[in-house]
């Protein structure tokens, strides 16, 4: 037993470091600071998913609603990482809300950005807790994703 007693300490501080790598604290609630000339915030359909390298991934949008004042074509790119990212999905709709940086917009696991379209989490018999709180997260986004675009309807009129 105390031969396997350090393994475990290991497997376990591995299981937490992953977890902890993905995650995010709560978004401050929105606000008339936060949208600044350059912040662009829209409502759009995925249209394609391009993989640039190992790390880097850049999504095109179908613009629905453009959601701030800054003039946005037809389509719109987004640039994200691979790994704690949005899953971005051809054919749906997601509110998407990026940070500019080195003049590229940029979506991240922990940015506004939600998913639109409906989803439930599969089933995983081993993990239902997991799964349960992953469906739990996912609809608080939604629900928070749909007050942030009345607001910035109300804003913008």
């Amino acid at each position: 037993m105390m031969k396997k007693l350090p393994l475990l300490i290991v497997l376990i501080q591995l299981g937490t470091y992953s977890v902890i790598a993905c995650s995010c604290s709560k978004p401050d609630r929105l606000s008339k600071k936060m949208l600044t000339e350059e912040q662009i915030v829209f409502i759009g359909r995925v249209i394609e998913v391009s993989y640039i390298d190992d790390y880097t991934m850049k999504t095109t949008f179908e613009l629905e609603e453009n959601l701030t004042y800054m003039e946005l074509s037809d389509t719109v790119t987004i640039w994200s990482g691979r790994d704690c990212e949005p899953h971005f999905i051809s054919g749906e709709r997601w509110y998407v809300f990026p940070n500019l940086y080195e003049d590229k917009h940029w979506s991240g696991l922990c940015s506004r950005s939600a998913q639109l379209t409906d989803r439930t989490i599969p089933e995983n018999p081993y993990k239902d807790r997991y799964r349960r709180l992953a469906q739990r997260d996912f609809n608080k986004n939604q629900r928070r994703a749909q007050r942030e675009i009345k607001f910035l309807r109300k804003n913008k009129s």
